[in-house]
């Protein structure tokens, strides 16, 4: 039991991580498409 709750708290710690990651890089995007669509 203790083994499962270490793993699925590493898999959440990880998903969140990725989730986080995936924002930055959608955001960062926008902001690259609002840059050009000023020039």
């Amino acid at each position: 039991m203790r083994e499962e709750l270490a793993y699925l708290r590493a898999e959440n710690d990880y998903l969140k991580k990725l989730k986080a990651l995936i924002e930055a890089e959608r955001t960062e995007a926008l902001v690259k498409k609002r840059k050009w669509s000023k020039d």
